[in-house]
C-alpha cells in the first residue's frame, strides 16, 4: 500500500489538457497522506476511494479534495477510529460534526445564489465528502430493488412515467422514519410507479414524509399507518395550520396523503382506512394568478435571449412560438415535422397527457428544421432536437435553461416594466401565448386545442387577463403570435438563427 498518493499520478492528471492543468491552483506534488491512520483496513479502503475519485474528476477537483481528506484523516485519528460501516451514516455524521465543534468549524455555511437572489445555506465540504467516502463503502446489494430503502429507478423492468427534461434516478424512503409506516408505503409506491406520472410519485413521499415527521413528534407510539384514527388526522389539520409554514395551501399534499392511506387500506384489506379523510379537511383549490408579460418585456428579454447560446436561443424563441408547455418544447423529435396541403405541421408528443398537432407557419417550421441540422451535424441521428451535450440521448434539462436565464437576467440588470429584476419562468410564455389568442376572439375549444389541453377548462384564466381586439379566424391569431417573436429576430442580422 502506498503511503502517499500524489496528483501527478492519478488518472485525471495524465489525461488532463493543458487549460485544465493551467485552472490548477495547487502544485500537482500535492499529495494526500495514508499514514498514521488509525487500522490499516481503513487505509486501504482511503487509498481506493482515492484512486477512483482520481478516474471520475478534473485535477483541479482532486486538489481541491486534499483539504477535506485531511480533516477527515483528522478526524479519523483523534477519535481512533478502526473502520467505518455504511449503514452507520447518521451516527459517523454526529460524530464528525461534534468533533468539527471542537476544532471551530462551521456546521454550515451562507451561499449567495445571485441567480435568485437569495443565499442559500451549504453543508460543510468536509461533511460531504465524508457522506461520499461512506456512499463508497456501501457494500453492493442484492436485494430486490422494492426491498431496499433507496431505489434506483433504472433497475425496474417496467417503464417508469417520468419527465425526460429532469433528472430523477432514484426515491429515497429514508425520510419515514417509522420503519412499518416506511414499508407499507413502498408497497403503495411500487404499485403507483407502474402507472402514475413520477411528479405525482414526488408529491406523494413529500406528503408522507411530512406526516411521517409529525407522528414522531406527536404520536411516537404510531408504529403503522393501520394504527390510524380520526383524531390523529385532525390533530395533522391542525397542526399544518398552525406549526408548518413551507407553503400556504396544503390541497395537494393531502390528497396525495390520503391517496397513499386508503391504498394502503386496501392492501391490508382495512376498509375503514378510507373514511379517516373528510371532504371539508380539504381547503379550496387556491385561486389561480396568472402570471404574462407585456409585450415590451418579451422584447426586452428575448433582445438577450439572443446573445446566448445558438440552440438555446432556437429552443426559447420555438418555445415562445408554440405555445407549449417547457416540457413539450424541450422534448420535441426531430421527426415531428410534417407538411400536408402545403402546410407545414408539428406533432407535440405531450409528457404530461397526449400527442397531438397544430398547424405552423413557414417561417417557424423553417426555424426548427436549423435547429434540427445543428443537433445532426454535432450527434448524429438522436431522438430529441435539443439533445444534452454530454448525454445526447436524452433532451436538454430545465434546470439548465433556468439557471442560464436566471443568471442572465442578473448580469444583465433585466427589468419589467415596474423597475423590478424580471421574474421567469418558462410558463409566463404559455400564458401570454394564451393571453394573445383570447385578444382575437378565438373560440374556446380552438384555444385548448392550440394550447394542447384536453378541455377548455384552463381557458378562462386566459381570458381574464386579455383585453378584447379584434380578429376572425384561427390562422389569423396563430399568424400574430409568430409575428410579434418574428419582429424581433428580423432585427438580428448578424446572427442566423
Amino acid at each position: 500500500m502506498k503511503k502517499r498518493i500524489y496528483i501527478y499520478e492519478m488518472d485525471c492528471y495524465k489525461s488532463a489538457s493543458e487549460e485544465q492543468l493551467q485552472k490548477m491552483r495547487i502544485k500537482p506534488e500535492r499529495y494526500f497522506n495514508l499514514e498514521g491512520l488509525p487500522s490499516e483496513e481503513l487505509a486501504e479502503k482511503l487509498e481506493e476511494f482515492i484512486w477512483e475519485r482520481g478516474k471520475m474528476l478534473a485535477p483541479s477537483s482532486m486538489a481541491s479534495e486534499v483539504t477535506y481528506y485531511n480533516n477527515i484523516r483528522e478526524f479519523l485519528s483523534d477519535r481512533k477510529i478502526q473502520s467505518l460501516d455504511a449503514r452507520e451514516e447518521e451516527k459517523i455524521i454526529r460524530m464528525l460534526k461534534g468533533w468539527m465543534l471542537e476544532k471551530g468549524y462551521a456546521l454550515s455555511s451562507k451561499k449567495y445564489r445571485p441567480a435568485y437572489d437569495k443565499v442559500g445555506i451549504e453543508t460543510p465540504n468536509i461533511v460531504k465528502h465524508m457522506k461520499k467516502f461512506l456512499k463508497f463503502l456501501e457494500e453492493e446489494d442484492d436485494r430486490d430493488e422494492q426491498e431496499k430503502d433507496i431505489w434506483t429507478l433504472k433497475n425496474f423492468d417496467f417503464p417508469i412515467h417520468g419527465n425526460p427534461i429532469k433528472n430523477t434516478e432514484t426515491l429515497n424512503f429514508t425520510g419515514i422514519v417509522q420503519p412499518d409506516i416506511r414499508e407499507e408505503v413502498k408497497k403503495v409506491i411500487f404499485m403507483h410507479l407502474k402507472y402514475a406520472p413520477l411528479g405525482t410519485i414526488h408529491s406523494e413521499m413529500i406528503a408522507v414524509k411530512r406526516f411521517s415527521k409529525f407522528l414522531k413528534q406527536k404520536y411516537p407510539n404510531i408504529k403503522s399507518l393501520q394504527d390510524l384514527e380520526r383524531m390523529h388526522i385532525e390533530e395533522y389539520l391542525i397542526y399544518l395550520k398552525t406549526e408548518v409554514h413551507e407553503r400556504k395551501n396544503y390541497r395537494s399534499d393531502l390528497c396525495a396523503l390520503r391517496r397513499v392511506i386508503e391504498d394502503v387500506g386496501n392492501l391490508y384489506e382495512r376498509q375503514c382506512m378510507s373514511k379517516l379523510f373528510l371532504s371539508n379537511d380539504f381547503p379550496s383549490t387556491p385561486r389561480h394568478v396568472f402570471k404574462f408579460y407585456s409585450d415590451a418585456e418579451i422584447k426586452r428579454l428575448n433582445e438577450h435571449i439572443f446573445k446566448m447560446d445558438e440552440q438555446i436561443c432556437r429552443a426559447l424563441i420555438i418555445h415562445q412560438l408554440l405555445g407549449t408547455r417547457i416540457s413539450d418544447t424541450l422534448t420535441l423529435k426531430t421527426d415531428c415535422l410534417s407538411m400536408r396541403n402545403n402546410r407545414y405541421f408539428i406533432r407535440i408528443d405531450q409528457v404530461k397527457s397526449v400527442t397531438y398537432e397544430k398547424s405552423i407557419s413557414e417561417e417557424v417550421a423553417q426555424l426548427i428544421m436549423k435547429a434540427i441540422d445543428y443537433t445532426k451535424e454535432r450527434y448524429g441521428e438522436t431522438t430529441y432536437i435539443f439533445a444534452k451535450k454530454d448525454d445526447p440521448t436524452r433532451p436538454y434539462q430545465y434546470s439548465m435553461i433556468q439557471n442560464q436565464i436566471m443568471k442572465m437576467i442578473r448580469q444583465e440588470d433585466i427589468r419589467d416594466d415596474n423597475g423590478e429584476f424580471l421574474k421567469f419562468g418558462t410558463h409566463i410564455f404559455r400564458h401570454c401565448y394564451g393571453k394573445k389568442l383570447t385578444e382575437m376572439h378565438v373560440g374556446d375549444w380552438m384555444i385548448a386545442k392550440l394550447l394542447g389541453h384536453t378541455s377548455i377548462y384552463s381557458v378562462h384564466h386566459y381570458r381574464k387577463i386579455g383585453n378584447k381586439l379584434m380578429a376572425d379566424e384561427t390562422r389569423a391569431a396563430r399568424e400574430k403570435m409568430d409575428m410579434i417573436l418574428l419582429d424581433i429576430i428580423e432585427g438580428w442580422d448578424d446572427y442566423e438563427i
